[in-house]
């Protein structure tokens, strides 16, 4: 089905600019870019969206309530905080664009 109303069927847009594509936009705008700040970027964007989906499922998922144990300040760490913490540090690392990270859900500096 071809479109000819600039981008849109009916109220719905089909050319939506997502942060993936504005940042690799604008990276080609620079053409000295390494890439390493769109990988990164890139990297906390999945990251984000995949602790949206756990929220929405949290219940469905028994996510909600405390882990049973305590964070480097020493509050008691949430199932959540675990999983979103444990997403951040994964993706991040998978990146390859970090020598370094703290948390607050991790005692020590991940490397």
């Amino acid at each position: 089905m071809a479109t000819s109303n600039g981008g849109k069927i009916g109220d719905i847009p089909t050319d939506a600019m997502t942060l993936n594509r504005f940042v690799m936009e604008e990276q080609m705008k620079h053409p000295g870019a390494s890439g390493s700040l769109t990988l990164l970027l890139s990297s906390l964007c999945t990251a984000c969206k995949a602790t949206e989906a756990a929220v929405r499922k949290a219940g469905i998922a028994q996510l909600y309530g405390i882990a049973g144990d305590t964070n480097s300040t020493g509050d008691e760490q949430k199932k959540l905080d675990v999983l979103a913490n444990e997403l951040f540090v994964n993706l991040l690392k998978s990146s390859y664009q970090t020598c370094a990270m703290v948390s607050e859900e991790n005692e020590k500096m991940i490397e």
